[in-house]
């Protein structure tokens, strides 16, 4: 990256031409021009080519073996101007769920059983994936999600339920009249395949195959649905059912869109990968 930053740098000042030039010529701005040259950003090959033909010189004397691979990891996993603003979207309304969530546990996070008041351990799982998906967010909005952002994103995310599917199953315990093999599997196994997944595919060490990241996601989604429509079955009064569900389909829907975009980057860069090295 730092190469291919430090060749465009070169032969851009060789031809007398400033930033601003290039960027109006390749119809992009000139901060994604001075981040090619730092060797934070690198264009793609459609873009790449059309500097080669402006600066005439050939695409060899920009590009080296090792930038091309270096591509698919450093550059932001989704490119397009529509997969940019469907991302910036369901982060959003990811984002919106878990804060209604925390505002909603706040008031509850002593809850009264009888005379007694009992600690309801969601709060925390809430609280931290609020200010998660409040910083996944602003990378978005920033454009930075690149395969290292994705990996502290999706590993934090599985981290944090992982922790408190823990603290649930073998600390507070299971509330009474729940199915344990929901919470054990989900909150626990699941969240741990997914975890250990994630740091495999993100991390680029070795090229991976995205297929069991698609199907941890939709085992995955398919016990989180379960969770929500069959984790409760004591009978309850409406109101209190009502308030169960809202809750529910709330997690359910920061979850299925956190999951979604967890398929969508993985077939994105693995895509990009694959032509990396080529």
């Amino acid at each position: 990256m730092a190469e291919f930053g430090e060749n465009l740098k070169r032969v851009r000042e060789e031809k007398g031409l400033t930033q601003q030039t290039l960027a109006d010529n390749l119809y992009v701005t000139r901060q994604a021009v001075s981040r090619w040259e730092g060797g934070s950003r690198y264009p793609d090959l459609m873009t790449a080519k059309k500097m080669a033909q402006f600066l005439e010189v050939s695409l060899d004397d920009l590009l080296k073996d090792d930038d091309m691979k270096l591509y698919a990891e450093k550059n932001v996993i989704l490119e397009s101007s529509t997969a940019k603003r469907g991302q910036l979207i369901l982060l959003s309304l990811a984002f919106m769920s878990v804060l209604v969530l925390s505002i909603i546990q706040l008031t509850s996070f002593y809850f009264a059983e009888g005379d007694i008041l009992v600690y309801n351990s969601e709060t925390p799982k809430y609280f931290l994936l609020t200010i998660l998906l409040g910083i996944s967010l602003v990378n978005a909005l920033l454009d930075r999600i690149n395969a290292k952002t994705a990996l502290l994103i999706y590993g934090s995310y599985f981290g944090i339920s992982l922790l408190l599917g823990l603290v649930n199953v073998f600390g507070y315990g299971l509330p009474e009249g729940t199915l344990p093999i929901f919470f054990i599997v989900r909150g626990i196994l699941l969240n741990l395949c997914c975890l250990l997944l994630c740091i495999r595919f993100f991390s680029g060490k070795k090229m991976m195959s995205p297929i069991p990241v698609y199907i941890a996601s939709g085992i995955y989604a398919a016990v989180g649905i379960a969770c929500s429509f069959a984790a409760y079955f004591p009978e309850i009064p409406m109101h209190e059912y009502r308030n169960l569900l809202m809750d529910g389909m709330l997690a359910l829907l920061e979850n299925l869109i956190m999951l979604a975009l967890l398929v969508v980057m993985a077939y994105t860069l693995h895509r990009k990968r694959k032509l990396s090295m080529k």
